[in-house]
């Protein structure tokens, strides 16, 4: 491994994998949890894993606009996926790979990475030329109506749109991250003149949840693991979070009518999730082996995340757009050669905003004042620090925020009720804030909440993010 001294003298290449909708239910996490992820934990085993990462936004766009601006929705107003292209007009913000080729950088990518699912305009909302010196547009998956919703004629029925489809493709072939893999092996070939900033975008798991026959076989449906949904849940959650687990509550409607095997079953819908999110891993591995094979290893940082998490019928929401756990905790690793430690876990609640700062501090880039997340160098060179740090903070909407520190998670949405729930109630199954004797530790909390926050673009509530195209691409 290239000491620390040699990563001073060059600058170290960049290797910038986002993943789309995976949550905290894999091994990667837990060896008890029901998705493998043998991928994710190859990749922690060389440097750092943040344990408990959460997003900015627990939706696509916001969440990815927030990451590579390295700016909050409370400053940018970037609260739902509507929004982004407003705040990419500012000439003044600079995005991370934009940042990285005002440094000297060759920036190329493929797959989701701002957010858009613009197969056919581009993923920078501003153009290519903004921030990439080369970029392929992600591709979907080809395929449709395969978890048995049929739309009636004259009767609105969703789930038999391609976006809300699932279920099992007759071919590898058929999965659209398989064209990222193509554009990443094409450009570890090539030889660069300058240092190489690699953005992946992997769109699965995402909707639809879409996997080859070989990564369904680790979840036969006899004995898939689902999510655990007690039927009092919600007694203790206040109207504004229902409201929040109802966004794109067809899904929960639906799916909890059937039973399996039928395909339109909720057990059907988390197996389908499950062989995604484990294809998606499998992607990951494929991306490491182009990278160790172009002999950029050692002088290269890597950074994996996942945009949000995803509730699969738990909390009764089969999507994200909520401040409970299972929707903001994410996977989060950091490979920089020389100052990780392989195999490291860090503890410390840490929010995604705090990548930029991180990789350009990495990178040996002057600070800037203008981001609003911290870098995370101090953490990755001592991993078990007992100083104090900022806990994390996410948004839902203008004053709807969570806040996480390592013994709770506090929400507090814009009509001042409140939930709480400690650490070792990860499904967020126990609200904990009516109870007196939390009232100090509710105080603690809301001290961390935002004393300003910008005014929303417009009134209307967050867009969907699956509208991009009706059809997967035809090429």
């Amino acid at each position: 491994m290239a000491s620390a001294v040699a990563m001073a003298s060059q600058k170290p290449n960049v290797l910038f994998i986002a993943i789309d909708d995976m949550n905290d239910w894999t091994t990667l996490f837990d060896k008890n949890n029901p998705i493998q992820t043998p991928n994710l934990e190859r990749l922690a085993a060389r440097g750092a894993f943040f344990k408990r990462a959460y997003c900015v936004v627990p939706a696509c766009v916001p969440s990815r606009t927030a990451i590579l601006s390295g700016k909050s929705p409370i400053n940018t107003h970037c609260y739902y996926n509507g929004h982004s292209r407003k705040v990419w007009r500012h000439g003044s913000v600079v995005s991370l790979s934009q940042q990285f080729r005002r440094n000297g950088y060759v920036a190329k990518g493929a797959g989701k990475i701002f957010g858009d699912h613009g197969q056919h305009k581009g993923d920078d909302p501003r153009g290519t030329k903004h921030s990439w010196d080369d970029f392929q547009p992600m591709f979907l998956s080809k395929s449709k109506h395969l978890n048995g919703y049929i739309a009636e004629k004259g009767k609105k029925q969703p789930l038999a749109d391609y976006w809300f489809d699932w279920g099992m493709v007759d071919s590898i072939k058929q999965m659209g991250d398989e064209r990222v893999i193509e554009y990443v092996k094409k450009q570890y070939k090539q030889a660069h003149d300058k240092p190489l900033f690699m953005a992946a975008g992997i769109f699965t798991p995402h909707l639809p949840f879409y996997a080859p026959p070989e990564n369904f076989k680790p979840y036969p449906l006899n004995n898939v693991r689902m999510p655990l949904m007690p039927e009092d849940d919600m007694n203790d959650v206040p109207p504004m979070g229902i409201q929040m687990a109802k966004k794109e509550h067809f899904i929960y409607e639906n799916v909890i009518k059937y039973k399996a095997p039928d395909p339109r079953s909720h057990e059907r819908m988390v197996q389908s999730y499950q062989a995604s999110a484990d294809y998606s891993d499998k992607v990951v591995g494929r991306i490491l082996d182009e990278l160790d094979a172009s002999g950029r290893t050692d002088n290269t940082i890597i950074v994996l995340w996942s945009d949000h998490g995803y509730h699969l019928g738990d909390k009764t929401s089969c999507v994200k757009f909520t401040l409970w756990e299972k929707a903001n905790r994410v996977p989060f690793i950091v490979v920089a050669p020389g100052v990780t430690k392989p195999g490291s876990v860090i503890d410390q609640p840490v929010s995604l905003l705090d990548i930029y700062p991180t990789l350009m501090e990495l990178a040996g880039q002057e600070p800037r004042d203008d981001l609003d997340g911290n870098s995370l160098v101090p953490l990755l060179k001592d991993p078990d620090s007992e100083k104090e740090w900022e806990p994390a903070l996410m948004t839902q909407g203008r004053g709807n925020h969570a806040i996480r520190t390592k013994e709770y998670r506090y929400i507090r949405y814009h009509d001042k009720t409140e939930e709480l729930y400690a650490d070792d109630d990860p499904w967020n199954h126990t609200n904990l804030a009516a109870k007196p004797e939390y009232a100090d530790v509710l105080a603690r909390h809301r001290a961390h909440l935002p004393k300003t926050e910008a005014p929303g673009i417009s009134a209307k509530h967050q867009t969907l993010d699956y509208k991009a195209s009706k059809q997967p691409n035809k090429k």
